[in-house]
């Protein structure tokens, strides 16, 4: 997440963890004969990691709905992982950089 740090520190994003209700708990339910029409079935969920974020109206400054977004632990370490390897590469890019100015500057 862009700016995560520098949000965080100004308290304008949080993280929670929260249930999601998949299917609500359903009773029976009777027609006019007193036939079931609906089963009894149990609630369903699951939890989901959530980053809510404040957004404001850019001309007026007015609050707005929070932004929120779902993460899956997987999918942030996944990003973790691409963001070390681009360090790696950049860091050898100027490291090769370094070396010809190196031998540039001793001709």
């Amino acid at each position: 997440m862009h700016n995560y740090k520098a949000l965080k520190s100004a308290g304008k994003v949080s993280v929670a963890k929260v249930e999601v209700v998949d299917q609500a708990k359903v009773d029976e339910v009777k027609d006019e004969d007193g036939k079931i029409i609906t089963h009894a079935q149990e609630k369903r969920s699951h939890e989901e990691l959530q980053v809510s974020c404040k957004r404001y109206d850019p001309n007026t400054g007015e609050a707005q709905s929070d932004s929120v977004k779902a993460y899956r632990l997987l999918d942030v370490k996944s990003e973790i992982d691409h963001c070390k390897s681009e360090v790696t590469k950049i860091q050898a890019k100027q490291a090769d950089w370094e070396e010809l100015e190196k031998d540039l500057k001793a001709l």
